[in-house]
């Protein structure tokens, strides 16, 4: 796959990669980390596949996120492939590279200290406190391993991305940069981060993948669906393969084909969202409002299918309180059978008022953002707080 990402200094270290994986000219060990887990489990399976070709689990050790048993991975490391030129040892969010907590001064310490003395210039990895839980002791022996591993395997190290908290501020940080391990492997083999790529950067990988398969698409079409998919590249590349399934090979891509496959997902959201409001599960529908922004989800789109869903189950309340069957759901609101089974399901935990104050209170909310006297995001917030209440659920 052709690398996305954005000019910053990781860009050399992946030209790097990309070439030693092209020409399966090897380094003794690589660290992949960085925000875009796609990518990071992307040039995974790259790696595997240039170090070991198709099935080849003879060569191929995967060790992954729990206690690490070293001395059994240096053993396998430092074992002859079998009937191959490479072994790979795949070390999986080992949380090694993380930085470890700040040291406490002792109280005597700090009465001996004396008033003038100059306060620290920094944390170091020295001044952590990792030797306290064991983690310090084998990151200083993984570190001093590294220059022994030989030629003929190749080791990867994988961590997860940093943390992110629900209003998008970085959280705890998979990998410290000027740790002594990082710094070791940096100087050993290689590292990359691999962070999320830009819009250009998208737009490009889309095209590279349309083109593989020869699908003609416009730029305006094209456009259209980057606004819908986001920038997540494990949605894009989920959205991308849709399209490329739905064109055909030689095919061409239409705005009504964008729109039909990039709204199911975004759909199939929103129907959950209300699904976690029926269970008076709050937190839970506002966790999933909070990740589709992550996902730079608009939220205008958020509140346009939210309305249309709430628009369904006034119809669906309607059709049932006059005893209408499945079958007239179906047919007045053309919907399958399962789609109208999961209508009337989520209709029956409101009244037929209680739907039609929620959507009066959308409308209301609407007209609000339109004048710009509540923001969007805001307004959506309060609106599925509002949607979560008792006073507008059946009973």
């Amino acid at each position: 796959m052709a690398a996305a990402g954005k000019k910053e200094p990781s860009s050399e270290e992946m030209n790097i990669l990309i070439e030693d994986i092209r020409q399966k000219r090897f380094r003794r060990v690589y660290l992949f980390y960085g925000e875009e887990e796609y990518l990071v489990q992307q040039y995974r399976k790259e790696l595997i596949r240039a170090v070991c070709g198709e099935g080849d689990s003879m060569n191929l050790n995967i060790h992954r996120s729990g206690s690490l048993d070293w001395s059994a991975v240096q053993d396998e490391i430092l074992s002859m492939p079998f009937f191959a030129s490479h072994r790979l040892v795949v070390l999986d969010d080992t949380k090694l590279f993380a930085a470890g907590r700040k040291k406490e001064a002792s109280k005597d310490s700090e009465e001996d200290r004396s008033d003038d003395a100059p306060a620290s210039s920094g944390d170091t990895e020295d001044s952590r406190t990792d030797e306290e839980d064991g983690a310090g002791a084998l990151k200083a022996a993984v570190a001093a391993f590294l220059p022994q591993i030989p030629e003929s395997t190749v080791v990867l190290f994988t961590e997860h991305a940093d943390e992110k908290k629900p209003d998008g501020q970085k959280g705890k940080t998979s990998v410290d940069r000027r740790g002594k391990l990082f710094k070791a492997v940096a100087k050993t083999g290689l590292t990359v981060s691999f962070s999320s790529p830009d819009e250009q950067a998208i737009r490009k990988w889309v095209l590279g993948k349309l083109g593989a398969e020869k699908i003609r698409i416009t730029g305006e079409t094209l456009a259209l669906f980057l606004s819908m998919a986001g920038q997540d590249m494990s949605r894009i590349s989920t959205e991308t393969e849709k399209l490329i399934s739905c064109a055909g090979k030689g095919g061409v891509i239409r705005k009504e084909d964008v729109m039909a496959l990039t709204s199911e997902l975004l759909e199939s959201q929103v129907f959950r969202m209300i699904d976690l409001i029926t269970q008076s599960d709050l937190r839970g529908a506002l966790e999933l409002y909070h990740d589709l922004l992550l996902l730079k989800t608009d939220p205008n789109k958020i509140f346009y299918l939210l309305v249309r869903q709430f628009d369904q189950l006034l119809a669906a309340a309607v059709i049932m309180a006059e005893q209408g069957s499945t079958g007239r759901v179906m047919e007045e609101l053309g919907l399958k059978k399962w789609q109208a089974d999961k209508v009337m399901r989520q209709a029956r935990w409101f009244s037929v008022d209680s739907i039609r104050k929620v959507l009066e209170r959308c409308a209301g909310m609407q007209e609000r953002a339109r004048s710009g006297r509540i923001d969007m995001r805001i307004g959506l917030e309060l609106l599925i707080v509002a949607c979560s209440s008792r006073q507008n659920r059946r009973g």
